[in-house]
């Protein structure tokens, strides 16, 4: 079966035969087909065998139409804003916060004044549409006036994660994903079975390749390796208070990623609650007190800089507190390269240890492939320079690093996309993905 909790983090390892199985032989075998099999791979400590290759026709994307959607008014198209709230949102193509990036087919979308054949506006003249985010505003002074009634009609494409599962007899099955947009999970498995390949299809794909197809190899959750932890070493003094029973204030900042990005306003499901509420657990004589200072769209130089007393103020928020724990997660310093890391969070690190904090630095989740400069969902080291900025500064610092990345990168050999667990279909993380941050910085402390 697949688990949800299979990162390999600092203080976490397995042995390779207990994480990798040999996976079935997957063949394409035409622009929709394929073949699966023959082969064998071991389920709970038992074979299972499929003796001969097995056909699979697989749907193509899902394209869907829209007809009639209404809306009490349009706004004016802001050319000056980004591209998912330069207008109206068309609700097939919304996800968490905003649309999908390339769903829409732009030369399908009409804006009318009425339902079913009524004449619609002129584009360019009375509506703009951006074509990528797929998002429609009027023009001022064409013939949509601000508080008329309109209805859009539009195609996207919507995406889907379909699974082969395998059962004890040694059965293959297709098991068709739902079609959607943002978060997504595999179709996969039923009880019996296991899931041994996904298909991620986009509506846009034209016929299958290798980068639709996502063989699991990750079977087992790694297991703690005994002996010392990071926080033995790099959070003495925060883990000794947890030891003693003395209470831990513990600041997550951030960015929009903790301020819920992906989850909503449930901070129940926030990955430092999350992992607050772990570690109170783990050291229930302790108690663990959590305070969030996140920017949404901000990065850390921005909220350093930012003015003292407004909305986000470093010293208030950060330092002031004096917390015994900082944890740092700003996907939004990505643009730093090795050298801007060191520099920048070497004045951060000094701030910290300054007011006697101790620091966590967190490695980022995955963003949007194009955002990567990457092709492909599927690679094994995270190729920003920030990352690699972040585990050299690490290192060399003596700072406790919470490998998130390292998670994500590992999630296509659990034959998942990670663009799957993108809420926003661009760069916030569902539960799953907050779940792995939480699971990196717990991964740096002792059972007891």
């Amino acid at each position: 079966m697949l688990v949800t909790s299979f990162i390999l983090f600092a203080g976490l390892a397995a042995t390779p035969a207990a994480l990798l199985e040999k996976t079935l032989p997957v063949r394409i075998t035409g622009a929709w087909t394929i073949e699966v099999g023959p082969g064998a791979i071991v389920v709970d400590g038992v074979a299972r065998e499929v003796p001969k290759a097995v056909p699979f026709s697989i749907a193509p994307g899902v394209r869907v139409a829209v007809r009639d959607e209404p809306f009490p008014a349009l706004p004016v198209y802001n050319e000056n804003a980004g591209g998912w709230v330069r207008g109206a949102q068309p609700s097939g193509i919304k996800t968490e916060e905003c649309t999908a990036a390339g769903a829409i087919y732009p030369e399908t979308i009409k804006v009318k004044p009425g339902p079913g054949g009524a004449a619609p506006f002129v584009p360019d003249k009375d509506y703009r549409v951006e074509a990528y985010w797929g998002t429609v505003g009027r023009i001022e002074g064409g013939g949509i006036k601000p508080d008329q009634p309109i209805y859009i009609d539009y195609d996207y494409a919507a995406n889907r994660l379909d699974s082969i599962c395998l059962d004890a007899r040694g059965t293959l099955s297709l098991l068709e994903g739902k079609p959607g947009l943002g978060s997504q999970y595999p179709a996969g498995p039923q009880a019996g079975s296991v899931a041994v390949l996904n298909l991620f299809v986009t509506g846009k794909t034209e016929r299958l390749t290798d980068d639709n197809l996502f063989p699991i190899e990750f079977r087992e959750t790694p297991k703690p390796v005994p002996g010392a932890s990071a926080a033995e070493k790099l959070l003495p003094k925060t883990l000794a208070k947890l030891r003693a029973g003395a209470p831990v204030t513990y600041v997550a900042w951030g960015d929009s990623v903790t301020a819920g990005g992906g989850v909503g306003a449930d901070k129940t499901k926030w990955y430092q609650q999350i992992f607050a509420d772990r570690l109170q657990k783990r050291f229930p004589a302790s108690a663990v007190t959590l305070r969030t200072a996140a920017w949404p769209g901000g990065n850390s130089s921005g909220y350093m800089n930012a003015p003292k007393g407004g909305v986000y103020d470093y010293q208030r928020d950060v330092l002031d507190p004096k917390p015994d724990l900082v944890s740092i997660e700003f996907v939004n310093d990505a643009g730093l390269d090795e050298a801007g890391v060191k520099a920048h969070y070497a004045k951060i690190l000094s701030d910290l240890r300054g007011v006697g904090a101790e620091v966590i630095l967190i490695t980022p989740h995955l963003v949007r492939p194009d955002w990567l400069k990457s092709d492909t969902m599927k690679f094994d080291e995270d190729p920003r320079a920030y990352v690699r900025g972040l585990r050299l500064f690490a290192a060399e610092s003596q700072v406790a690093l919470a490998d998130a990345s390292r998670g994500w990168c590992m999630l296509w050999r659990q034959g998942i996309p990670y663009m799957t667990l993108e809420a926003n279909s661009i760069n916030h993380p569902d539960l799953r993905g907050h779940t792995i941050f939480a699971d990196a910085l717990m991964g740096l402390f002792p059972e007891k």
